[in-house]
């Protein structure tokens, strides 16, 4: 990947969170983490309505690491 194409994304991203209902998206980040607390939900048809607030991979990972944390991977030599 180049600088160039690089900074294109990183403008693409800002357009997008500047044209996007920045309340709905906190709302609908706010219903995964809740639903997802919930291991009987199927998260899927929350997971649709989160992307379609356009909220982006992160944030919606973010979400989710809230809840379930992360995985970091202990070396072995």
């Amino acid at each position: 990947i180049t600088a160039e194409q690089e900074q294109r994304q990183v403008k693409r991203l800002g357009a997008v969170k500047a044209d996007r209902d920045s309340d709905a998206v906190a709302a609908a980040l706010a219903r995964l983490r809740t639903e997802a607390a919930d291991p009987e939900v199927n998260l899927m048809p929350v997971l649709i309505d989160t992307v379609r607030t356009y909220a982006t991979v992160g944030e919606i990972m973010g979400a989710l690491a809230d809840e379930f944390g992360r995985y970091v991977e202990t070396p072995v030599l």
